[in-house]
């Protein structure tokens, strides 16, 4: 654990907040996640780690006042295993924090000035960098929808990032953030029934933004805040088994919020589009794959 007390205002906002993690074999990236944290004897934490079945060192010596390991024994994903952190936390806000995310305490305190301050905002999340310091992509995003969908892989068509756009110097109402790290109020998470676990790696934080948004809340994004994300501790060297798992989650999201109603007819379209793409990418997947072998 990292030496230090936290200040005042940042010991007592760890009281209204249940940090929720799920690690699979994120290795020395988990430790700086709670590291960073700064949690003391004090500070009324609570730290919830749903292990998905880890077979590295990453729960070695791992521990923090209020910290709890659940170990799953069996990889549950990324949605179940955030719902599974989530059943039975009582605290006001959830913080949904990635193994390979690093965010103090004095930040928290100010991402939760920011709910605070919006009663109609129920998500928000800070600007995400990367360890070369510049902002990731999908640290700011829009809402998908089909023709911003093909401009993620289209030239010449706006997609769904919007990190290649200046930044807001201050917070702004936005439609999507980065699932790094997401500041969510516990009632509205549970409200929409928390993360669909259909959902096998990606896209299920858009669906979940989707969701919040139906049921009448606001997102925002707090430039103000950075939270340093490696990206990917937990899921190097299976690039066959994420390029499947994206276009699964992309077909999910197309057949629940855009391929829906009187567009119901467009999914024959979109599934053979995915099936193309994912044929087209696989090879490149699989060689990377061998290089990191």
């Amino acid at each position: 654990m990292a030496d230090g007390s936290l200040s005042g205002a940042a010991g007592m906002v760890l009281a209204r907040v249940s940090v929720l993690i799920v690690n699979y074999n994120a290795g020395d990236c988990l430790r700086r996640c709670i590291d960073a944290l700064a949690v003391d004897a004090d500070s009324a934490a609570e730290i919830r780690i749903v292990d998905n079945g880890s077979s590295d060192d990453s729960l070695d010596g791992i521990e923090a006042p209020g910290l709890t390991i659940d170990r799953a024994g069996t990889n549950l994903g990324f949605a179940a295993g955030m719902n599974r952190a989530a059943a039975g936390a009582e605290r006001e806000f959830l913080l949904l924090l990635n193994p390979d995310a690093e965010l103090r305490a004095d930040d928290l305190a100010r991402l939760i000035a920011e709910l605070d301050a919006h009663p109609e905002c129920v998500l928000l999340g800070p600007r995400v960098v990367g360890a070369d310091g510049r902002e990731q992509r999908a640290s700011r995003r829009r809402e998908p929808s089909a023709l911003r969908i093909l401009g993620e892989v289209l030239p010449g068509i706006s997609g769904i990032d919007r990190t290649h756009t200046p930044a807001p110097e201050r917070s702004i109402e936005i439609e999507g953030v980065s699932g790094a790290c997401m500041l969510v109020r516990r009632t509205a998470f549970e409200a929409v029934g928390g993360f669909d676990t259909d959902y096998p790696l990606h896209f299920e934080d858009l669906d979940l933004f989707a969701r919040l948004r139906a049921a009448g809340g606001t997102l925002r994004w707090v430039p103000e805040v950075t939270v340093r994300h490696v990206g990917g501790a937990s899921s190097s060297g299976q690039h066959v088994r994420i390029l499947r798992a994206k276009h699964r989650g992309l077909w999910l999201y197309l057949t629940r919020h855009i391929a829906t109603g009187r567009r119901a007819w467009q999914r024959p379209l979109w599934w053979l589009a995915l099936k193309v793409s994912e044929t087209l990418r696989a090879p490149f997947a699989a060689r990377r794959e061998r290089r990191a072998s």
